[in-house]
C-alpha cells in the first residue's frame, strides 16, 4: 500500500459524521476532513447525518467510505457516556454496521464517539470507561505518543501529538492488573509527559486515570480509531493553549511558525489511505 502525498484524486471520498441527542461537534469534525482534502488536492466530501435517518434507513450507510461519531454528550451522558447512543445503533442497524467494519472503510470515534464505539465493536469488548480518576471533568491540553506496534491507518507514520481533551468520562480500564494481550497491539495513543516519556497515570499528564495510559485504540485491522482527545480541536497551530509562547520564540529564532496544528495530520492519513486503494 502506497500512502504518499497526492497531487490530484479523482475519487470522492464521502464521509458521514452522525448527529443528534447530543454530539455537538460535527461542524468542526467536517471541517477537518474537508480542509485535509484542501490540503492533499483530493475531492472529500462531508455529510453530517441524524442518527433517526439512519434508523429509518440503514442502507444509507452503503454510500459512505468513512463513519464517524463525533464528540459531545449524547443522551446527556444518562446510563453512562456513550452508552444510550450505542444501544440505538446496536437495536436499529447493527448489521450495516458489520458490514461496514468488513469493508474496505474506515471509523473514527473522537470522545463520546468514542465512547459510543467502545460498546458497539466487538474488538474493544474486553475495555470499558469509567470516570476520571480526579473525579472532575477535564479540558486541557496534552501531549500523546503513537505506539509503534500498532498499525493505525490513521496514525500512519505519526509520533507524538499536542492535542486537547475534554472530558469527565475518560478513563480506560481493564480488570486484569496484568496487560492483555488481546489489548497491547491495540493500543493507538498513550499519554505521556512533556518529555515524551510515558505519564504512569501521572496527573496532569494522563488525564484522567486510564491504564496504561490509553488515550485511543485501534481495532485488529487498523481501520477503526477510537479516541478521547480531540483532534478536529487542534487543526490550526493558533489553537493551542501555548501557541503565544511557540510563535514568540520562532519569531525571536527567525524561523516560520506553524500554520497547522497535530490534528490535521489523524485526518490527512485517512485521506491519503482511502485515495491509496
Amino acid at each position: 500500500m502506497n500512502l504518499n502525498l497526492y497531487t490530484y484524486c479523482r475519487l470522492i471520498m464521502n464521509v458521514i459524521v452522525l448527529s443528534g441527542y447530543g454530539l455537538n461537534c460535527e461542524e468542526e469534525t467536517v471541517f477537518a476532513f474537508l480542509k485535509a482534502g484542501e490540503l492533499l488536492s483530493c475531492n472529500v466530501q462531508v455529510k453530517v447525518m441524524h442518527i433517526n435517518e439512519v434508523v429509518s434507513n440503514p442502507r444509507l450507510l452503503k454510500g459512505y467510505n468513512v463513519l464517524v461519531i463525533p464528540g459531545g454528550f449524547s443522551y446527556g451522558d444518562y446510563t453512562g457516556a456513550g452508552n444510550a447512543f450505542a444501544l440505538r445503533m446496536l437495536n436499529n442497524f447493527k448489521e450495516e454496521i458489520e458490514e461496514f467494519l468488513t469493508a474496505d472503510k474506515l471509523v473514527l470515534g473522537i470522545c463520546n464517539g468514542c465512547q459510543v464505539l467502545i460498546r458497539v465493536i466487538s474488538d474493544f469488548s474486553c475495555i470499558t470507561l469509567l470516570s476520571n480518576s480526579v473525579k472532575q471533568y477535564q479540558c486541557r491540553w496534552v501531549k500523546v505518543k503513537v505506539n509503534q506496534l500498532n498499525d493505525s491507518v490513521w496514525l500512519y507514520e505519526l509520533d507524538e501529538l499536542y492535542i486537547p481533551v475534554a472530558h469527565g468520562e475518560g478513563r480506560f480500564f481493564l480488570e486484569s492488573n496484568s496487560i492483555d494481550v488481546s489489548i497491547k497491539d491495540k493500543i493507538a495513543l498513550q499519554y505521556v509527559t512533556d518529555k515524551g516519556n510515558l505519564a504512569n497515570q501521572q496527573f496532569p499528564y494522563n488525564p484522567n486515570g486510564s491504564v496504561y495510559d490509553i488515550a485511543a485504540l485501534s481495532s485488529n485491522n487498523g481501520r477503526v480509531l477510537v479516541m478521547m482527545p480531540h483532534p478536529e480541536r487542534a487543526v490550526f497551530f493558533l489553537q493551542q493553549d501555548n501557541w503565544s509562547e511557540i510563535k514568540e520564540q520562532c519569531l525571536r529564532s527567525d524561523i516560520p511558525y506553524p500554520i497547522y496544528g497535530d490534528g490535521i495530520k489523524i485526518f490527512c492519513n485517512a485521506v491519503k489511505y482511502f485515495h491509496s486503494m
